[in-house]
């Protein structure tokens, strides 16, 4: 259910149901305030924050919000600071990337690096076509790969520790990636995709990997097991700058 919290959602509903609004709205997205999620990396090296990204069939988003709440309900008890900036700075800070807005509330968009430019020049026309064909970035089915992911926090632990350690020993396995679905499945579970690039049979190296979990994955572990390159979360797992493993 998403009850309106302030008039950007109203208008965002009306544009969702009402196509003729729809170029109304996104001259008053454009300068509207946002609530923008920046993430405290969980390493605890003080890096500073990090923008959050998440993944939809193979594309890259950053996630902006309506209203705080949608934050919070996005990303939990994840360590963040939440920022509010109109549309028009956050772009001009993050050239060049996709948005998506309100991700897996009822009511959100995908803005298009293509069509943030249009806005950007002033053609909401040539904008509103993104209405047409915006996919749904909300739920995941049960049983399928999320596709919808980020990375995890807290990370588990124990998890990657002790794959890391027999991967140090798996000379096959050049890298090991960790992502976490940002949607509960109908279950309730976020699922976990661990990425593994390797430079033989990947089901080989599955059944050791098999073998440590059954001594430390915990009941409310679920984990899927994909090849990088070979899945879906290409695009992130090729991004992703901070593998739990990689082959020295």
């Amino acid at each position: 259910m998403f009850t309106p919290e302030n008039a950007l959602e109203r208008s965002l509903i009306r544009a969702i149901e009402e196509p003729a609004h729809r170029v109304a709205f996104l001259k008053e997205f454009l300068d509207a305030e946002l609530s923008f999620a920046l993430l405290d990396p969980a390493d605890g090296k003080g890096g500073g924050y990090a923008v959050p990204e998440v993944t939809h069939e193979d594309l890259s988003f950053v996630p902006i919000f309506t209203a705080d709440s949608r934050v919070t309900a996005m990303f939990g008890e994840e360590r963040l600071l939440i920022v509010r900036q109109s549309f028009k700075q956050i772009v001009s800070q993050i050239e060049d990337a996709n948005f998506v807005l309100n991700p897996g509330s009822d009511y959100g968009h995908e803005f298009m690096a293509e069509d943030v430019a249009a806005m950007l020049e002033g053609d909401f026309e040539r904008a509103n076509e993104g209405f047409d064909d915006a996919p749904d970035v909300g739920d995941e089915d049960a049983g399928e790969l999320p596709t919808l992911v980020g990375r995890p926090d807290p990370m588990p632990t124990h998890l990657t520790a002790p794959l890391a350690a027999l991967f140090a020993t798996t000379p096959e396995v050049t890298t090991a990636h960790i992502a976490q679905a940002l949607f509960a499945d109908a279950d309730g579970v976020k699922r976990l995709v661990i990425g593994l690039g390797v430079e033989s049979d990947l089901d080989a190296v599955l059944d050791r990997v098999e073998e440590v979990l059954e001594n430390v994955a915990r009941p409310t572990d679920t984990i899927d097991f994909v090849p990088v390159p070979g899945s879906p979360l290409d695009a992130y797992f090729e991004r992703d700058v901070q593998p739990f493993y990689r082959k020295t």
